[in-house]
């Protein structure tokens, strides 16, 4: 059970997990990174410092500085700091909450993230990384589905290097990762009673055609427009099954549909939720708890976004082994490919089912 896992690792007590090989390089790249602030490749879209973790978890981190070397994209000038946030006050933290909509740009959007950065630096600097994550992730878990899900997952991504080391490089990736997840914070609102998946309002049933931007986060704010929208399941007893489940559902939901169409929309429904997986074993058991009908109600939300009554049903038949897809992940270099096979895989270790190789096989060919 997951929440043994974390008690035996101590998350207050700030247990910690032997470094993977290669981790070394993890340090340099992130500091990489983070020197070039205020311009950034993709900008607060950036999938760098998520990767860099991703192959050094693999045991590739000598592959680190040449993967970043041709990581390409639009360099974006990040938000500057505009206001302080004061985490003691209620008021001041949750007025901070969330993008400014009418903007037509993530780091527009997003214009609380170096106020929120500054926030969390200091936090990490006075007080266990282990409290302060536990503190907000309860806090921004009903925000998960904002940003497409890139918050919490930088978020997880960070966590989970910061637990094989404790360095000032990682803290501060920490803190950019929650900056990112509570300044896209979105918390969708149910209008329905509970229904199981393939019962849930389809947004291109309702409306005859898809969502007309191929921007998720726009796309997600289009599951507001439906009649109903299905309240989250209570939280689980058991939240290591229950994000089992999830993931295997959605992964199912991914060889359905994002073979078909939307492939990154339907990643998204997998890598979001998983974010709660790499966080667990360093969360207060409660607090996991709590926030899983999140991850469900996000992965939901995609589903109802972009999903098709008419989209066949594909079972799985993996043919390729846990080596060769990470072989292959990595000649592939695709960003979506290399941390959507890792992800895939470490849900196949605790859950050995087929659906996880399948849809790891299908994406590494089609991203």
């Amino acid at each position: 059970m997951l929440q043994t896992v974390a008690g035996a690792l101590g998350w207050a007590a700030g247990g910690s997990v032997r470094a993977a090989p290669g981790d070394d390089a993890l340090d340099e790249a992130l500091h990489r990174i983070h020197a070039c602030e205020p311009a950034c490749t993709q900008g607060l879209s950036t999938h760098a410092p998520m990767v860099v973790e991703v192959l050094c978890e693999l045991g590739h981190g000598d592959q680190v500085s040449a993967w970043l070397d041709r990581y390409r994209g639009p360099t974006r000038e990040l938000p500057a700091a505009g206001a302080r946030i004061d985490p003691a006050d209620a008021r001041s933290w949750r007025a901070a909450l969330g993008p400014d909509v009418t903007q037509s740009s993530w780091e527009q959007a997003n214009r609380r993230w170096r106020d929120w950065v500054d926030l969390f630096t200091a936090e990490l600097a006075s007080a266990r990384w282990r409290e302060v994550l536990d503190r907000w992730a309860a806090r921004l878990a009903p925000g998960m589905s904002g940003g497409a899900t890139h918050g919490v997952i930088r978020t997880s991504h960070a966590v989970r290097g910061l637990a094989r080391r404790d360095t000032a490089e990682r803290r501060a990736e920490l803190a950019r990762g929650l900056a990112y997840w509570a300044s896209s914070y979105e918390a969708i609102k149910p209008r329905g009673a509970r229904v199981e998946l393939d019962r849930v309002p389809l947004y291109s049933e309702a409306t005859g055609h898809e969502p007309k931007s191929r921007n998720i986060v726009e796309g997600l704010r289009h599951v507001a427009e439906l009649s109903a929208f299905p309240a989250p399941p209570d939280a689980p007893a058991d939240a290591a099954a229950d994000l089992s489940r999830l993931t295997a559902r959605f992964a199912q939901v991914y060889l359905r549909h994002g073979t078909i169409h939307d492939t990154i929309a339907f990643l998204h429904a997998v890598t979001g939720p998983c974010s709660l997986r790499r966080m667990a074993p360093h969360l207060a058991p409660a607090t996991l708890r709590a926030a899983v009908p999140y991850a469900w109600q996000a992965a939901t939300a995609i589903y109802a976004a972009y999903a098709r009554r008419s989209d066949p049903v594909r079972r799985p038949a993996p043919k390729l082994s846990r080596a060769e897809l990470i072989a292959r992940a990595l000649d592939n270099g695709n960003e979506h490919a290399i941390k959507f096979t890792e992800t895939l895989l470490s849900e196949h270790e605790l859950h050995a089912d087929p659906v996880y190789l399948a849809a790891a096989e299908d994406a590494v060919a089609r991203i």
